[in-house]
């Protein structure tokens, strides 16, 4: 599994979500999109449902392997296939000519043409295919694969920019932005929107990172949910509170056209009474599709459309939970409870109660200024649990904006200068629970040739809620924009390192390299070149030959040597050459060794904080000395055995927890091991894992 890059920045971290593709156009220097971190066109629907749950029963992917379920669905939809010992192999990277065979299996089972979504691709070889490759054609499946017709229409513009329901993606991941093509950057920015792409943590992508075929199948199963793929049969799901979709398929999954459907409800607390004792339904049942009889098809029953579906917004009721079923048939046909086809979903009838309010702007990532003639957009938007948009109140939501502008001339705006503009409004949330104001500034002295002093419009603006309007996340109290001409100056250094850590040098005068990626940025939140970055280091084992200028990207990759023995953390400073006083940025990173000779077989039934892991070294590094930061690194292999709190588990299902629990927010590991042998690859190490 690829290590995700590692990314430490000096100013307020802001996830923003992006991108990918390629029409191969220069990676441009495109402005960082809106601050927005909520997937504006996440489905709650899945591809993944009814008989498309089964288990594959592979025996490499066990029942709480991280990508269970999406490699059972993609097996079942005929996307992809295991091998012939029964495994699937889901740490294994994925091919070029594999991801050719799998997106055209995924275009057949979601209405899309194969040949829109392979295009130029190369249909041959064995090279690993990369996350920025995959973003792509995912975008150009869901491209092809729906139109004006479908919840959410995804376009590839003719400028080479992929659409979401019209409106280019206002969210980029940093690390794409920075590098990849126009295309790619756009692609994966779409698929941040719609919910597929989730990121690699600290609002990046890893572009160029591999792919295995367990994260393949998550994200062609995500995006399968915004395309009529649909299991054989009859499926229901909840789209929004109080309303469901009824999908019916043929046998080659297929919609199926004008198929009759019968829809009956009940409040969830009184399911088990919807039936009778011998099967049939009870008088209990509310018939949802203005037939004359529930459980019969009977010629007032609703039909699918033309995609095979059939959406309906169930009755008003005081029930805050309801069991709606759903059935295809021919005239006259009946239900009864057990009988095949019949399916069933619980779904909430209320909207997504307001729980608070959060205050964004479209200042690109790094931004401290805007330029004359610019525009920034100011969104207030009603937020409800785990931070998904949520609608108003029954009484609805309001809130006081002020706003205030000071323009100067010649020299930097302030409180103090001339005021321009203020006002204080009152503004009700519409009814998708938002409030949006446009602040904008044109140069108060646009005739300055050859005048070199910089002039500077002030916005100052403060939102607060007004009676019982949900509270906001945070403060918004004079939240400050500068509209200016001045000329760009590098503001802010953002520093990476695509791996953890390393491992230490096996002797000083062999020492081990590394390299720092920085990210210089000006005022504007666009990348800045020619800046000379230096490199610093708390480690007396550091050598670093000097000054890296940054690319027209904005990026400087620098190499330096450290030549110490033994495991360590060194903090690393970068800074520009020259400019004491200029933007700077540290970034921690891991200088690993072997352990003791005391611990190389057995930890004695002690256990130590897991620092990091890579399953494709079969490597994971822990602390040694319980806090005090002393990485070291052990080697486990397919021989060994795993436990994970108590109980034997698969080595996929290790990895998996490894991955899956290292991220930004994960908790503490804690990893021990007894009966190792580090001089025999044929021993069977036990592997102790504590979350």
């Amino acid at each position: 599994m690829p290590q995700p890059m590692v990314r430490w920045r000096s100013g307020t971290s802001i996830l923003v979500a992006g991108a990918l593709a390629a029409s191969l156009v220069a990676v441009a220097a495109r402005p960082a999109a809106a601050a927005e971190t909520v997937a504006d066109h996440a489905t709650p629907v899945t591809a993944c449902v009814g008989d498309a749950t089964d288990d594959a029963m592979f025996t490499d992917v066990s029942a709480g392997h991280y990508f269970r379920d999406a490699i059972s669905c993609l097996v079942y939809y005929d996307v992809i296939e295991g091998y012939g010992d029964g495994t699937f192999r889901p740490s294994q990277y994925v091919s070029r000519s594999e991801m050719v065979l799998f997106m055209e299996r995924s275009a057949r089972a979601a209405g899309a043409d194969p040949a829109d979504v392979v295009q130029d691709f190369a249909t041959t070889g064995s090279h690993p295919v990369n996350r920025a490759d995959m973003a792509l054609l995912i975008a150009r499946l869901l491209a092809s694969a729906t139109d004006n017709d479908s919840r959410v229409n995804v376009v590839l513009e003719s400028d080479g920019i992929f659409t979401v329901g019209g409106t280019e993606p206002d969210d980029a991941f940093i690390d794409s932005r920075q590098s990849q093509p126009l295309t790619k950057d756009s692609a994966a920015g779409a698929l941040f929107e719609l919910g597929v792409a989730k990121g690699t943590g600290g609002g990046n992508f890893s572009p160029e990172g591999l792919v295995n075929r367990g994260e393949m199948a998550a994200f062609i199963t995500r995006a399968l949910a915004h395309t009529a793929a649909r299991p054989e049969g009859v499926s229901i799901q909840q789209y929004l509170p109080g309303e469901v979709t009824v999908s019916v398929r043929n046998e080659i999954f297929a919609p199926a056209v004008n198929a009759a459907i019968d829809v009956f409800s009940i409040a969830s607390p009184d399911a088990r009474r919807a039936f009778r004792s011998d099967g049939s339904c009870s008088t209990l049942v509310n018939d949802e599709s203005d037939s004359s009889t529930s459980c019969e098809i009977d010629v007032l029953d609703p039909v699918t459309g033309p995609d095979g579906d059939f959406t309906i917004g169930l009755a008003p009721t005081d029930e805050q939970e309801v069991t709606v079923w759903a059935w295809t048939g021919a005239l006259g046909d009946v239900i009864r409870s057990g009988d095949d086809g019949l399916v069933s979903v619980e779904v909430s009838t209320q909207g997504v109660e307001a729980t608070g309010a959060k205050v964004s702007n479209s200042l690109p990532e790094n931004a401290t200024h805007v330029r004359f003639g610019s525009t920034v957009t100011v969104t207030v938007q009603l937020v409800g649990v785990n931070g998904w948009r949520a609608v108003p109140p029954a009484d609805g939501a309001s809130y006081k904006v002020t706003k205030e502008a000071f323009r100067s001339i010649d020299a930097p705006a302030t409180p103090s200068s001339t005021l321009w503009q203020r006002s204080t409004k009152v503004v009700a949330v519409d009814d998708t629970g938002k409030i949006e104001f446009v602040l904008d500034g044109a140069d108060p002295e646009s005739n300055d040739t050859g005048d070199t002093a910089a002039d500077e419009i002030l916005w100052r603006y403060t939102v607060a809620p007004v009676g019982d309007s949900p509270r906001l996340d945070e403060p918004v109290e004079n939240v400050r924009v500068v509209f200016t001409d001045a000329d760009p100056a590098a503001t802010t250094i953002d520093l990476a390192t695509q791996v953890k850590y390393l491992r230490a040098a096996r002797s000083s005068t062999r020492p081990a390299s590394n390299v720092v990626i920085a990210n210089v940025s000006d005022q504007y939140g666009q990348p800045f070149r020619d800046a000379r970055v230096q490199l610093a280091s708390t480690s007396g084992f550091f050598s670093f030959s000097g000054p890296v200028a940054t690319n027209s990207s904005g990026v400087a990759r620098i190499a330096y040597r450290h030549s110490g023995t033994g495991g360590g953390t060194e903090t690393l400073t970068a800074s520009l050459e020259g400019d004491g006083g200029g933007p700077t940025a540290t970034i921690d990173f891991m200088w690993a060794a072997d352990p003791p000779s005391s611990l190389e077989r057995t930890t004695g039934g002690g256990t130590y904080v897991v620092l990091a892991a890579d399953p494709q070294r079969n490597e994971v590094v822990v602390d040694l000395a319980d806090g005090f930061g002393i990485p070291t690194v052990v080697v486990y292999d397919g021989n060994d055995r795993f436990r994970l709190d108590g109980g034997i588990v698969s080595l996929s299902h290790f990895e998996s927890v490894l991955a899956n629990e290292l991220g930004d927010d994960a908790g503490i590991l804690l990893l021990g091991w007894a009966s190792r042998d580090p001089d025999n690859q044929a021993d069977r190490t036990d592997w102790f894992l504590t979350g």
